[in-house]
Protein backbone atom coordinates (compact mmCIF):
# COMPACT_ATOMS: atom_id res chain seq x y z
CA UNK A 1 0.00 0.00 0.00
CA UNK A 2 1.34 3.38 -0.98
CA UNK A 3 0.65 6.49 1.14
CA UNK A 4 0.43 9.83 -0.54
CA UNK A 5 0.90 13.24 1.03
CA UNK A 6 -2.72 14.07 0.44
CA UNK A 7 -3.73 11.03 2.53
CA UNK A 8 -2.11 12.43 5.73
CA UNK A 9 -4.49 14.07 8.24
CA UNK A 10 -4.25 17.81 8.82
CA UNK A 11 -3.56 19.21 12.32
CA UNK A 12 -6.11 21.55 13.81
CA UNK A 13 -4.49 24.97 13.52
CA UNK A 14 -6.77 26.46 16.18
CA UNK A 15 -5.29 24.32 18.99
CA UNK A 16 -1.75 25.12 17.89
CA UNK A 17 -2.36 28.86 17.97
CA UNK A 18 -3.96 28.72 21.43
CA UNK A 19 -0.86 27.03 22.85
CA UNK A 20 1.46 29.72 21.48
CA UNK A 21 -0.40 32.70 22.93
CA UNK A 22 1.10 34.04 26.18
CA UNK A 23 -1.03 33.55 29.26
CA UNK A 24 -1.71 36.86 31.00
CA UNK A 25 -0.01 37.20 34.41
CA UNK A 26 -2.17 37.29 37.47
CA UNK A 27 -1.39 39.18 40.65
CA UNK A 28 -1.02 35.87 42.42
CA UNK A 29 1.55 34.63 39.87
CA UNK A 30 3.60 37.84 40.15
CA UNK A 31 3.48 37.67 43.95
CA UNK A 32 4.59 34.02 43.89
CA UNK A 33 7.59 34.90 41.69
CA UNK A 34 8.63 37.82 43.91
CA UNK A 35 8.33 35.77 47.10
CA UNK A 36 10.32 32.90 45.56
CA UNK A 37 13.14 35.24 44.54
CA UNK A 38 13.13 36.90 47.99
CA UNK A 39 13.34 33.50 49.69
CA UNK A 40 16.33 32.53 47.55
CA UNK A 41 18.14 35.76 48.48
CA UNK A 42 17.36 35.25 52.18
CA UNK A 43 18.68 31.68 52.16
CA UNK A 44 21.86 32.84 50.45
CA UNK A 45 22.31 35.46 53.15
CA UNK A 46 21.92 32.83 55.87
CA UNK A 47 24.74 30.85 54.25
CA UNK A 48 27.04 33.90 54.40
CA UNK A 49 26.12 34.53 58.03
CA UNK A 50 26.73 30.87 58.92
CA UNK A 51 30.19 30.89 57.27
CA UNK A 52 31.14 34.00 59.24
CA UNK A 53 29.90 32.42 62.47
CA UNK A 54 31.96 29.29 61.79
CA UNK A 55 35.11 31.37 61.28
CA UNK A 56 34.43 33.29 64.48
CA UNK A 57 33.80 30.08 66.42
CA UNK A 58 37.01 28.51 65.12
CA UNK A 59 38.97 31.63 66.01
CA UNK A 60 37.64 31.58 69.57
CA UNK A 61 38.22 27.85 69.98
CA UNK A 62 41.86 27.90 68.91
CA UNK A 63 43.61 30.49 71.09
CA UNK A 64 47.02 31.09 69.49
CA UNK A 65 50.00 32.88 71.17
CA UNK A 66 51.59 34.59 68.15
CA UNK A 67 54.49 36.56 69.63
CA UNK A 68 57.93 35.06 68.91
CA UNK A 69 59.73 37.44 71.29
CA UNK A 70 57.69 37.11 74.49
CA UNK A 71 55.94 34.36 76.41
CA UNK A 72 57.62 30.99 75.77
CA UNK A 73 60.12 32.70 73.41
CA UNK A 74 60.92 35.48 75.88
CA UNK A 75 63.91 35.54 78.22
CA UNK A 76 63.92 32.39 80.33
CA UNK A 77 61.13 30.71 78.31
CA UNK A 78 61.57 27.16 77.00
CA UNK A 79 61.86 28.46 73.41
CA UNK A 80 64.07 31.45 74.16
CA UNK A 81 67.17 29.85 72.62
CA UNK A 82 65.36 29.21 69.32
CA UNK A 83 66.75 25.66 69.27
CA UNK A 84 65.10 22.26 69.01
CA UNK A 85 64.11 22.59 72.67
CA UNK A 86 61.49 25.11 71.56
CA UNK A 87 59.59 22.41 69.69
CA UNK A 88 58.37 20.97 72.98
CA UNK A 89 55.95 22.59 75.35
CA UNK A 90 57.19 21.29 78.68
CA UNK A 91 57.27 17.48 78.69
CA UNK A 92 55.30 17.10 75.42
CA UNK A 93 56.57 14.94 72.55
CA UNK A 94 56.65 16.62 69.12
CA UNK A 95 55.24 14.67 66.16
CA UNK A 96 58.09 15.38 63.79
CA UNK A 97 56.55 13.00 61.24
CA UNK A 98 53.36 15.10 61.56
CA UNK A 99 51.15 12.08 62.25
CA UNK A 100 49.34 14.08 64.94
CA UNK A 101 48.92 17.16 62.69
CA UNK A 102 45.79 17.74 60.59
CA UNK A 103 46.89 17.98 56.94
CA UNK A 104 43.57 18.04 55.07
CA UNK A 105 40.83 20.66 54.60
CA UNK A 106 39.26 22.31 57.66
CA UNK A 107 36.28 20.49 59.09
CA UNK A 108 34.98 18.01 61.68
CA UNK A 109 36.62 19.97 64.50
CA UNK A 110 40.00 20.00 62.76
CA UNK A 111 41.97 22.81 61.18
CA UNK A 112 44.94 22.49 58.85
CA UNK A 113 48.22 22.75 60.77
CA UNK A 114 46.71 22.09 64.19
CA UNK A 115 46.73 18.99 66.38
CA UNK A 116 44.33 16.34 65.06
CA UNK A 117 41.05 15.54 66.79
CA UNK A 118 39.91 12.02 65.85
CA UNK A 119 41.12 8.57 64.85
CA UNK A 120 44.55 7.95 63.42
CA UNK A 121 46.31 5.00 61.84
CA UNK A 122 46.03 1.60 63.43
CA UNK A 123 45.05 1.74 67.08
CA UNK A 124 45.95 5.43 67.53
CA UNK A 125 43.61 8.32 68.08
CA UNK A 126 44.23 11.98 68.81
CA UNK A 127 42.53 14.67 70.81
CA UNK A 128 43.06 18.37 71.58
CA UNK A 129 44.45 19.55 74.87
CA UNK A 130 42.67 22.91 75.14
CA UNK A 131 44.20 25.71 77.18
CA UNK A 132 47.16 23.52 78.13
CA UNK A 133 50.06 25.25 76.45
CA UNK A 134 51.44 28.63 77.48
CA UNK A 135 49.99 30.24 80.63
CA UNK A 136 47.12 27.74 80.78
CA UNK A 137 45.03 29.76 78.32
CA UNK A 138 46.57 29.07 74.91
CA UNK A 139 46.11 26.08 72.62
CA UNK A 140 49.25 26.82 70.63
CA UNK A 141 52.13 29.23 70.41
CA UNK A 142 54.47 30.48 67.69
CA UNK A 143 58.17 29.85 67.88
CA UNK A 144 60.88 31.13 65.53
CA UNK A 145 63.52 28.49 64.95
CA UNK A 146 67.17 29.27 64.26
CA UNK A 147 66.54 28.59 60.53
CA UNK A 148 64.35 31.75 60.48
CA UNK A 149 61.04 29.90 59.97
CA UNK A 150 58.15 30.42 62.37
CA UNK A 151 56.31 27.35 63.61
CA UNK A 152 53.02 26.89 65.42
CA UNK A 153 53.11 24.25 68.12
CA UNK A 154 49.60 23.10 69.07
CA UNK A 155 48.98 20.78 71.99
CA UNK A 156 47.09 17.53 72.14
CA UNK A 157 47.11 13.93 73.24
CA UNK A 158 48.24 10.91 71.24
CA UNK A 159 46.43 7.84 72.55
CA UNK A 160 46.34 4.14 71.82
CA UNK A 161 43.37 1.83 72.15
CA UNK A 162 45.71 -0.75 73.65
CA UNK A 163 47.50 1.56 76.09
CA UNK A 164 47.47 5.03 77.55
CA UNK A 165 47.93 8.53 76.23
CA UNK A 166 50.88 10.90 76.11
CA UNK A 167 51.15 14.62 75.51
CA UNK A 168 52.00 15.49 71.93
CA UNK A 169 52.77 18.64 69.97
CA UNK A 170 52.01 19.34 66.32
CA UNK A 171 54.84 21.56 64.98
CA UNK A 172 53.66 23.32 61.79
CA UNK A 173 55.38 26.00 59.71
CA UNK A 174 53.22 29.14 59.52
Amino acid sequence: MTIRFDDLPEADQGLLRSRLVAVPRTRRGVLRTVLGAGSAVALGTFTLINNGAQRAAAATYFNDWTSTSSGPCGAGGYASGHTEAGATCGPSTPCYDRTCCWKYHNGAGNRVGWHTQGPGRGSRYYTHRPDACYAGTYDSWHWRFSDGRTYRCSDGWTCSTTGGCYRSICPWAV
